[in-house]
């Protein structure tokens, strides 16, 4: 899990710099995408430190 939060937080950043940039991906919102992917690793995270599941 820890490597799957690492993966989606790179992501996430590399959305952020693509809005920092200016330049724009065809069809995308790159700080939703970002977000996103930011909010997946934080549930990657924490699913890997309780050891649960939301919505258990």
């Amino acid at each position: 899990m820890d490597v799957l939060a690492f993966i989606l937080t790179l992501l996430a950043l590399v959305m952020f710099a693509f809005a920092a940039s200016g330049r724009e991906l065809r069809r995308f919102n790159e700080i939703a995408l970002g977000l996103v992917f930011l909010a997946a690793a934080l549930i990657c995270q924490f699913t890997a430190i309780t050891g649960s599941t939301i919505g258990r």
